[in-house]
């Protein structure tokens, strides 16, 4: 069952409401009728990415996270899901949501204020952690980073589950290889969720497109996770749950059965490790049972859920959790040696990270951050 969350009163329900929305339209994408152009406004790389990109020599190591909302962005505050219900099947109103959050992601305002805007996406966690061990300035509220010993960016979706958005998506990355944005020593770390395409023989087929772009373009890093998720018993966008549940089964002709997606998955992991043209290195990280352990520890110890009740994204407890499993994954945890601060933001704002409205006693969450999400 997917767990529900009490919501904090808020004059600010409609706006909460399409800073959500607009994090499902991504995920739902590929699926709205009469797709056919880029959305607009939609999973453009950040700020970071666009600096790197423009000078890299100025920065030692980057981490480039590819991917849907999940690693696009996170909420800071308690969302009202009551016009999300309302609207789920509104197709206009979710692109515009999507077209509004990316703009605020632009110029969010008085939004860089807020104590825990470092975890507005799992990139600017990273980065939060890296300044604290001086491994990166910033400025703007680190939305500018002019150098950086080891830096990570939002580098933009990949086009899933749809293959010839992945095969294009592909060519852009190569691109990015080619042209020395992406090389020897970084990471690169690929993401989905949301709707799975209801097809894992050509999932399976995406990923080793993908997988085989990164891995033969540099000695990188990388990191290839499979899918949490805690889906309601509703469609979505005319859409069955299982189109969204990573380990619900589909008819696979390739293995003369079924299997998920989440099993496409690590097959093609299996495969791409193997390549021998490959020169660099894959880590595939079982995100799934860790992100359960994690969230059954969470409902234990304060009766919280880590993911947000349509049962994809993560909340902030999520999110940090999922952050401090990619540095371990991608070997970059023993570089951080100053995670005081990150740990005293977390536990003074414990009670806002389930975006609940339940408190929180910071010295019981102290105890539960060093357990669970320091690197």
């Amino acid at each position: 069952m997917a767990h529900h969350i009490r919501h904090r009163p808020t004059g600010r329900g409609q706006r909460l409401a399409l800073v959500f929305v607009c994090a499902l339209c991504g995920l739902l994408w590929p699926a709205l009728p009469g797709r056919g152009q880029p959305l607009p406004l939609g999973f453009q790389p950040d700020r970071v990415f666009e600096q790197i990109a423009a000078n890299r020599a100025a920065y030692d190591r980057v981490v480039f996270v590819f991917g849907d909302s999940v690693v696009m962005m996170c909420s800071l505050e308690p969302v009202d899901f009551s016009q999300l219900q309302a609207k789920k099947n509104d197709t206009q109103f979710m692109i515009s949501a999507m077209a509004e959050k990316m703009r605020q992601a632009n110029d969010p305002g008085e939004q860089v204020r807020d104590p825990l805007w470092c975890m507005r996406s799992p990139a600017s966690a990273l980065n939060a952690l890296f300044a604290d061990s001086g491994l990166l300035t910033a400025s703007d509220h680190g939305l500018t980073v002019p150098a950086a010993r080891l830096v990570a960016a939002y580098a933009g979706a990949l086009g899933m589950p749809l293959p010839k958005d992945v095969a294009a998506r592909a060519e852009e990355i190569a691109g990015l290889f080619a042209s020395g944005v992406i090389r020897d020593g970084d990471v690169v770390i690929l993401e989905d969720a949301g709707y799975n395409g209801q097809n894992p023989d050509a999932y399976e087929q995406d990923w080793l497109v993908l997988g085989r772009t990164v891995l033969r373009g540099a000695a990188v890093t990388l990191v290839l996770f499979d899918m949490f998720d805690d889906i309601p018993e509703e469609p979505v966008m005319g859409i069955p749950p299982d189109g969204f549940r990573f380990e619900a089964a589909f008819p696979s002709p390739a293995t003369g059965g079924s299997r998920s997606h989440n099993q496409a998955l690590r097959d093609a992991a299996a495969k791409l490790a193997k390549d021998p043209d490959n020169k660099g290195t894959l880590v595939f990280l079982d995100m799934r049972r860790r992100m359960d352990a994690f969230r059954a520890a969470l409902d234990a110890t304060f009766g919280l859920a880590a993911l947000t009740p349509e049962g994809i994204h993560p909340n902030l407890w999520g999110e940090a959790y999922l952050a401090r499993e990619l540095l371990r994954a991608a070997g970059l945890a023993p570089l951080l040696t100053n995670t005081g601060p990150y740990r005293e933001m977390l536990a003074a704002n414990a009670s806002r990270l389930a975006l609940s409205g339940r408190e929180v006693d910071p010295a019981k969450a102290r105890e539960f951050i060093d357990a669970w999400l320091l690197p």
